[in-house]
């Protein structure tokens, strides 16, 4: 009879123990559902918008400035920094660690001494990139681009194409073999060289350019009262190819090559230069002179 009541004892405590170790089990589960069903319409909530994105490069390094702002009823954290080089010659990418909240209608700006700086092996100014913040949530977040007001109003005074100064180069040419590139404002008058200038296209309808073989490099010596000038030209891998025409894409930078010719009727003089550029916008005509920069024709 007492072994009975014993055995009936230690089946009433398994069975309890049992019986709380699966409620427990079960609120354990109910929890991290609500858990995670909490983590999803929060991440559903995230609504970070990165406009006015901005990149200028240096060597390897490329800066990055962009507005931030938190336009959804969660706070975020943004934890990565990723970009893209899409440049066919050099499709690389890096990433940034930060560590940036935003409460709900907080916004911030990286700028100045506050921008954002990541290294790609071989970027370059030509090259378009792409970046996109991750959040602490696992959103992703593109950085959008937009036309400064720097850029918007050149655009509007002087026409639909603007010009980078720092990255002006000539090359030396051997036959229709270019040389290495040079970053000079002395350019040797008494040999063959090629004009390499960056474009943009600015154009407000946000349209294609495209130039005919009748945009031309010209520059102009006062003291001579003589000028000379270096047609628009082509190159692949190096060597010349006879022009065919040159597409602009709106918001790009695109290198365009002038040439070759030379000056040395001119030497030991300087220039006042200027870019000639005649082509079409869609079927529109479309022809704009743009004042440069000034050499040195060296001897």
């Amino acid at each position: 009879m007492v072994g009975t009541v014993f055995l009936m004892l230690i089946i009433f405590m398994v069975s309890t123990n049992v019986l709380l170790w699966t409620f427990s089990q079960d609120a354990e589960y109910n929890q991290a559902v609500k858990n995670e069903n909490q983590m999803n319409i929060d991440r559903l909530n995230e609504n970070v918008i990165a406009s006015g994105a901005n990149y200028s490069v240096l060597g390897d390094d490329i800066t990055v400035r962009v507005s931030v702002t938190n336009a959804g009823p969660a706070a975020v954290q943004i934890v990565n920094l990723w970009v893209f080089d899409t440049d066919p010659s050099n499709q690389m990418f890096t990433n940034k660690t930060m560590d940036l909240n935003l409460n709900p209608g907080e916004a911030h700006t990286f700028s100045g001494e506050g921008s954002l700086m990541v290294t790609i092996p071989g970027a370059d100014v030509s090259h378009y990139f792409v970046a996109f913040f991750v959040t602490a949530r696992g959103n992703m977040v593109p950085l959008e681009t937009d036309l400064s007001l720097i850029e918007a109003a050149l655009a509007q005074g002087i026409g639909s194409i603007s010009m980078s100064f720092p990255t002006f180069r000539y090359y030396e040419v051997n036959g229709s073999s270019l040389g290495p590139e040079q970053h000079s404002f002395n350019l040797p008058a008494k040999v063959n060289t090629v004009i390499g200038i960056y474009l943009k296209n600015l154009d407000s309808r946000k349209a294609d350019i495209y130039l005919s073989e009748h945009s031309c490099f010209w520059l102009s010596v006062p003291s001579k009262n003589a000028m000379a000038f270096w047609k628009v030209t082509e190159a692949v891998n190096g060597t010349l190819v006879p022009f065919d025409g040159q597409t602009l894409p709106y918001g790009e930078w695109t290198l365009v090559l002038f040439g070759p010719a030379g000056a040395s009727q001119l030497a030991d003089n300087p220039a006042a230069c200027n870019i000639l550029l005649y082509g079409t916008i869609g079927t529109e005509d479309y022809g704009q002179n743009i004042p440069f920069i000034s050499l040195y024709l060296s001897s």
